[in-house]
């Protein structure tokens, strides 16, 4: 890839990611008041879908690309086969989040207490 296409491609990635973090940052500022379990379940599926990476197809170097792109645009327009592979990376992005996350909240969860008597 030629030097100027690197540079581009790099702050059209810095500006997307951007983008994406003040989504999630508004994302968490606006459900606040829900419950942990589901603000947990949102704000990872959010995630995954905005920030997994995938190749681009077709090129003779490895560049990636938001894989959100790809599923929209390839199964619109091109290949339904790039478009399933990305679906699929999102997918599994999506299911090892919400594991980590169920972890994390099993982890931190205080302990019930036992009634006195």
């Amino acid at each position: 890839m030629e030097e100027g296409l690197a540079a581009s491609f790099m702050w059209a990635w810095g500006a997307y990611l951007l983008g994406a973090v003040g989504l999630l940052l508004t994302g968490w500022r606006i459900t606040r008041r829900m419950p942990r379990d589901w603000r947990h379940l949102l704000l990872v599926s959010v995630a995954a879908l905005l920030l997994t990476p995938t190749a681009l197809s077709g090129m003779d170097e490895l560049v990636l690309v938001p894989a959100l792109f790809v599923l929209v645009l390839e199964g619109l327009f091109d290949d339904v086969g790039g478009a399933l592979h990305a679906g699929m990376l999102i997918l599994g992005v999506w299911l090892v989040g919400l594991i980590l996350s169920l972890i994390y909240q099993f982890c931190v969860r205080p302990p019930k207490r036992s009634p006195q008597s």
